[in-house]
């Protein structure tokens, strides 16, 4: 596959800082300030030199071997996935399956390529996690963004993707695994506090930070999703930690919503 970035480590009146240069120069804007929301970074610049490149400078308490393993891995995961403009059905509030099928395929190329990453996912709570997804679901859709903590329903979910109208089209809740029974009450938080009756396409993503034996953590969570009451069918197995299921809405019954049960492996 052909680079699309570079990263140097630099040093100037003994501050350490990182230059990025981008192939394509097109994307150097939507780069920059995908760099510029991660916590580990300070300011993102873009500079005019033979070619224009982004300085990085690192944040307060951050080395730069972190910030440079940050900003790789953020990079190598959006020129991997690239951009995506989710295809609406005939009601514009309502997301096609292959703009789902998109926004989680993303998704679980951005959580593969964190599980590599022990020094940065150590430090991640719930809110870490939810944070390190943002930039990049930003970064796939013009015509959509996603909001961290937004209030929906009677509650703030974690993910929320709108489209320009302010219209919801998918929700995400993010969670540390702490056993199945934890993994239920994800489910009725999700659905009792934020999925409104519009609200067709959701996903969990779970984050397993302690148990060792995560291939069993899989065959426990599979079997125990199907016991929640609002349980409606098993569609398949997309990847081999991410699982497609259908769910009854808290409020009818009849209304029939799509959830993607998503697990990394962050030990």
């Amino acid at each position: 596959m052909p680079q699309s970035f570079a990263i140097e480590k630099r040093n100037t009146f003994d501050k350490d800082y990182l230059k990025v240069f981008v192939k394509d120069k097109s994307k150097i804007e939507q780069v920059a300030s995908i760099l510029s929301s991660l916590d580990s970074i300070r300011t993102a610049n873009i500079t005019e030199n033979k070619e224009r490149d982004i300085t990085v400078y690192p944040a307060n308490m951050y080395d730069i071997s972190e910030v440079e393993q940050e900003v790789n891995a953020n990079l190598k995961s959006y020129f991997e996935t690239g951009e995506l403009d989710p295809v609406f059905e005939e009601q514009i509030s309502l997301l096609s399956n292959k703009g789902y099928s998109d926004i989680l395929n993303h998704i679980y190329v951005f959580g593969r390529n964190l599980e590599k990453l022990k020094n940065l996912h150590d430090k991640f709570d719930e809110e870490g996690f939810r944070e390190y997804f943002l930039p990049y679901l930003n970064a796939i859709s013009k015509n959509h963004s996603a909001t961290g903590e937004t209030f929906n329903k009677i509650g703030k979910t974690d993910i929320l993707i709108q489209d320009r109208s302010g219209l919801n089209v998918f929700i995400a809740e993010c969670k540390l695994w702490k056993g199945e029974g934890e993994l239920l009450k994800a489910i009725d938080q999700l659905f009792d506090r934020y999925v409104t009756w519009r609200d067709e396409k959701v996903a969990l993503i779970i984050f397993n930070k302690d148990i060792k034996g995560f291939s069993e953590l899989l065959t426990k969570a599979t079997y125990k999703i199907k016991e929640h009451k609002q349980f409606n069918s098993y569609i398949g197995q997309r990847f081999d930690s991410s699982f497609s299921y259908t769910f009854k809405h808290s409020d009818d019954s009849k209304k029939i919503v799509q959830l993607e049960l998503i697990i990394f492996n962050c030990k």
